[in-house]
Order: C-alpha cells, then sequence, then structure tokens
C-alpha cells in the first residue's frame, strides 16, 4: 500500500533535512516517484460524466481501443463537473489513483451536447483542460478493411477547416 500525499512529503522532507530515515515501505514508494532516466508511457484515464451520451461511450471506446495497453475506461458514470473545484479534486484522485497524467470526460446535456473535456496533470495537479464538442464523429467500426492497431502506435488528431490554415494563433 502506498503511503498518502502527506506521509510521502514528510518523508521527503525529512531527507533534505538530514533527520531520520523514512520507514522501508516509504523509501520504496520515493523511490517509484523519482525522476528517471527513461520514463515509461503516459497513462490515460477515460471517464464518463454525470450523463454520457451513445456517442460519447464511443468516443470512449474508440480512443481505448486506440491507446490500447496504456488507456483505462472506467465503465461507471461519474458525479464530475471538471472545471469546479471538487470536480478537479476527484480528478486529482482518480489520476493519482489509476497512475493516469492524461484524462478524458465525456457528458451529454441539453446545454453542451456531446462534449469531450481532456486534461493533463503534473506532480498529481491538474495542469490544464480543454472542452471540445463533437459535431460529426465516425467510429473505427464505421472504417472496413483498416488494419488493427498496432501496439505502440500514436494517434492523431486533425482539424481541418479554412479558419485553421488562415488564422495565426490557430496554425500553432
Amino acid at each position: 500500500m502506498a503511503p498518502t500525499p502527506h506521509q510521502a512529503k514528510q518523508a521527503k522532507a525529512k531527507l533534505i533535512s538530514g533527520g531520520k530515515q523514512p520507514k522501508a515501505r516509504v523509501q520504496r514508494y520515493l523511490k517509484t516517484t523519482e525522476s528517471q532516466l527513461k520514463e515509461g508511457a503516459k497513462g490515460s484515464l477515460l471517464l464518463k460524466g454525470i450523463r454520457c451520451s451513445d456517442a460519447m461511450s464511443t468516443v470512449l471506446k474508440d480512443m481505448r481501443s486506440v491507446q490500447a495497453p496504456h488507456a483505462k475506461l472506467l465503465s461507471k458514470n461519474n458525479m464530475i463537473v471538471p472545471f469546479d473545484d471538487e470536480g478537479q479534486q476527484s480528478l486529482e484522485f482518480l489520476t493519482t489513483k489509476n497512475d493516469a497524467s492524461v484524462f478524458a470526460l465525456a457528458s451529454h446535456n441539453k446545454k453542451r451536447p456531446n462534449n469531450l473535456v481532456i486534461g493533463r496533470t503534473f506532480d498529481r495537479r491538474v495542469l490544464d483542460m480543454v472542452e471540445l464538442g463533437i459535431l460529426q464523429y465516425r467510429s473505427l467500426g464505421d472504417f472496413p478493411g483498416l488494419p488493427k492497431q498496432r501496439v505502440g502506435s500514436k494517434p492523431l488528431l486533425q482539424f481541418v477547416g479554412d479558419l485553421w490554415s488562415s488564422d495565426i494563433n490557430l496554425k500553432r
């Protein structure tokens, strides 16, 4: 069992100040959280919001299949409002618990239909989030004859339209 964030913070402070050594369990945990020369792949967490339409469930399933070994799809609906303080705390807890640095939360309501919030975390804190409205989506099953996804391949997001090529801010 991993130590709580408070225990880990205390143990780091004791090591820096030259106090007594932390317990072996805490030391092992601290060693796993240290920076490494070659980091592993970033894990992603895929969640359903308060309400999630079938189309958004399909989006999450396709994201899971593209990111195959490094993604975790949670099947139950979560009472999370991502841009709220409590929602951010819930996301931080879930990403820490599932060892994920990227998350996607799909939801659907009258005001924001087919909504996808994609965010990333750093040091167990939400770094930034982007809210996307999905208007037209074709699932992976709609393309017959596609080869199966290879392990280690990376997904691609393509933004198409006149505004993306003409506006300087959107070109980046």
